[in-house]
């Protein structure tokens, strides 16, 4: 893949393909042209808007997932492209055997502990308290997280992120923060979802989360390491969503900043659509019983010129 975007088409527009571009048509502008392979998620916003087959299409064969949003502009539906790899009956019966094994409990084990470790090394990127107890809870996460750390280090984070008055919210949201929390995401999901289903996994045999009703509860896995992606990118911009609340076109260019935020993986540095293939690529590989351990976001993320995060505390 290239380097890659989210796309917002939040205006009245026409879109269609035109000698293998994506052409963006609006009144009183130029035309745009994008080439769909650059595209990683495109947002459907405006309610006008209009495109032809062929650009779902040729969204799909580059891999682009497909987002439309209500008319609170929150995500409502998805589009993912079915990847033709040839192993996906292959992948699914590893899924389902990996589903009745102890393996994965083992895995959601990997994913709670790295998701508490980046929440820690987050309050300490923004200078909060809180970092050692939620350190101290990657540590105790049991196989399948049977005594629900997460759910412990969630309450914990959450009261030293944001303000004490802050309640995170996920469904029919109204506040600035819960609403841009929300949005990011959906997007940061639709980005993972796209992934599994370009690697020929089914995105519904889940190893933490099992909702009969969610087709992408395995998205919903993955998504639990880099959710801080976007906290930290919020909480930097603290001043901007407070004072300024609505969630209009400036607000939703710079939430989808997120995206740019390089994440440590393996010891080097990586783009998130690149890191979040490694993932993916890494629990192929237990599938296919050629690794044990998932490649998941390290302790540091390097944001421009801040090199250290400095450390402070408080239980």
């Amino acid at each position: 893949m290239s380097e890659q975007r989210v796309l917002i088409i939040e205006n009245p527009a026409h879109l269609r393909i035109d000698t293998g571009r994506l052409k963006i048509e609006r009144d009183g502008f130029d035309h745009a042209f994008v080439s769909p392979k650059d595209i990683a998620v495109l947002c459907l916003e405006h309610h006008t808007t209009t495109l032809s087959v062929a650009v779902l299409r040729a969204l799909a064969e580059a891999g682009a997932a497909v987002m439309v949003t209500d008319a609170r502009h929150m995500p409502c539906a998805m589009q993912i492209p079915l990847a033709a790899t040839g192993l996906d009956a292959g992948r699914l019966r590893q899924q389902i055997a990996l589903d009745a094994s102890e393996k994965r409990g083992e895995l959601w084990q990997q994913l709670i502990t790295a998701k508490l470790s980046m929440q820690s090394h987050a309050l300490r990127r923004l200078q909060r308290n809180g970092a050692l107890r939620l350190e101290r809870l990657a540590t105790q996460v049991q196989h399948g997280d049977t005594s629900n750390t997460e759910g412990q280090g969630a309450k914990h984070y959450w009261s030293n992120l944001f303000p004490d008055t802050f309640r995170r919210s996920k469904e029919g949201a109204e506040d600035p923060l819960n609403i841009r929390l929300n949005y990011g995401y959906a997007v940061l999901r639709a980005m993972i979802a796209r992934s599994l289903v370009a690697a020929g996994l089914n995105g519904t045999l889940g190893l933490g989360h099992c909702n009969a009703g969610n087709a992408f509860n395995l998205a919903d896995d993955f998504i639990e390491p880099y959710r801080f992606l976007v906290d930290v990118h919020l909480a930097d911009d603290a001043d901007t969503w407070s004072e300024a609340p609505e969630f209009d076109s400036r607000a939703k260019r710079y939430l989808l900043g997120f995206v740019e935020r390089p994440v440590r993986m393996a010891g080097q540095d990586m783009r998130l659509h690149a890191a979040i293939d490694a993932s993916i690529a890494s629990f192929v590989r237990i599938l296919d019983g050629k690794g044990k351990k998932l490649v998941l976001p390290d302790e540091r993320v390097i944001n421009g010129d801040d090199k250290e995060w400095r450390s402070t505390d408080g239980a």
